[in-house]
This record gives C-alpha cells, sequence and structure tokens, in this order.
C-alpha cells in the first residue's frame, strides 16, 4: 500500500512538475509575441507618418504650382486689357486729330508724346516696349495703376472709299491720276498697343485705323 501510495505521490508530482513549465513556457511565449507586436506597430506607424509626409508635400507643392498659375493668369489678363486700352485711347485722338487739321487737342496733350499726324510713312519712332528700336518713343504713353501703356500710331497711306466716284475716276483715267489727298478719301493707321506690367510682362495688341472724313 507505501509503494502505491509513494508511487501516485510521484506521479501527481511530476504531473504539477510539467503543468509549471508547461505554464512558464506559455508566459515566454506570450511575453515574446508582445514584444514582436510591439515592433511592428512602430515599423507600421513609420510607414504611414512617411506615406502623410509625402502627400502632403505633394498637396503643398500643387497648391503653389496652381498660385503661381493663377497668379500669371491674373497678370496676363490685366495687361491685356491695358494694351486694348491703348486702342481705345489712340481712336478717338486719331480722329479729332485730323478733323482738326493734324492739331492735337490740348485734352490729349498729357497722353500725347509725339505728333503722329506730322509723321511719313517712314517713321523712325517706335512703342518703347518692343526692343526693336534705338531710340524708343510712343506717340500715347500713359499709366494705369502698376501697368504702363505705351501706343505707337503710324501712317500707312490714303485712298478713296471702294466703289465711290473717285475710285471710278481713278479706273477711267487710269494709274496715277487718283489724287493722293482730297475730300473724301480715307486714312489708314496702323496702331501697336503695348503694356508692361509687374515682373517685366508684356503684351502687346495691334490694329489698323481707317479714319473717314467727315
Amino acid at each position: 500500500m507505501n509503494m502505491r501510495k509513494d508511487r501516485t505521490q510521484n506521479t501527481e508530482h511530476r504531473t504539477q512538475i510539467i503543468d509549471l513549465y508547461r505554464k512558464k513556457n506559455s508566459l515566454e511565449s506570450g511575453v515574446w509575441s508582445l514584444e514582436s507586436e510591439k515592433g511592428m506597430v512602430l515599423i507600421v506607424s513609420l510607414l504611414l507618418l512617411l506615406v502623410a509626409t509625402v502627400v502632403g508635400i505633394t498637396a503643398l507643392s500643387t497648391s503653389t504650382t496652381n498660385v503661381m498659375i493663377t497668379g500669371n493668369q491674373r497678370l496676363s489678363e490685366i495687361n491685356l486689357s491695358a494694351a486694348d486700352s491703348g486702342l481705345l485711347v489712340s481712336a478717338p485722338i486719331i480722329n479729332d486729330t485730323l478733323f482738326n487739321d493734324k492739331q492735337i487737342n490740348a485734352i490729349y496733350s498729357a497722353l500725347v508724346s509725339d505728333n503722329f499726324a506730322n509723321e511719313g510713312t517712314t517713321d523712325a519712332d517706335c512703342p518703347a516696349l518692343t526692343g526693336l528700336c534705338t531710340s524708343a518713343a510712343p506717340d500715347i504713353q500713359y499709366t494705369i495703376g502698376d501697368t504702363r501703356v505705351s501706343v505707337d500710331i503710324d501712317y500707312l497711306y490714303a485712298a478713296p472709299p471702294a466703289g465711290s466716284a473717285i475710285m471710278f475716276a481713278c479706273g477711267y483715267e487710269g494709274a496715277g491720276k487718283c489724287p493722293s489727298s482730297s475730300g473724301g478719301i480715307n486714312v489708314y493707321y496702323r496702331i501697336n498697343s503695348f503694356s508692361e506690367g509687374d515682373a517685366g510682362s508684356v503684351t502687346g495688341i495691334g490694329a489698323v485705323y481707317r479714319y473717314v472724313p467727315s
């Protein structure tokens, strides 16, 4: 009986030792697994931070580019409007000057720097912004805010209106018989308008103006 009891106690003791060993291994395995997961969390966090940084930099770069494009477009529109105003300003000045026997009206004296009506077809002046002339002397110059507008007006030619009696007479008499200047002769001028805005931006517009005597 004692031997059986001792064997039973030894078996129970061994079972307890095995259970303790298993529990120890299980705890160690759990600790190792937890530490391993902590390392993975750190790596994933760094990767997410890197992705967020790249997305932020890309968004900032895109926003900056869009702002620059918008600014350039706005500047271009301002310059275009300013250059177009040069054409609108030139038309009444040409009409009034030729109507008043090529005399600049005092109303326009602040704008007109050179009497274009006294120039021939070989005009030596030019818009100040073209860079093609040795001496820049625009006929009209003014500023709109921070934008400077320079206008050059050049005489092209004079011709009677198409279908007029003078044209029929010229055709009947032959080439060279048409009068060069008389009542009813239309006079043509070339207008070049340039605007210079911020950052050295330049916009130019050209047009031909026909003066019809009244």
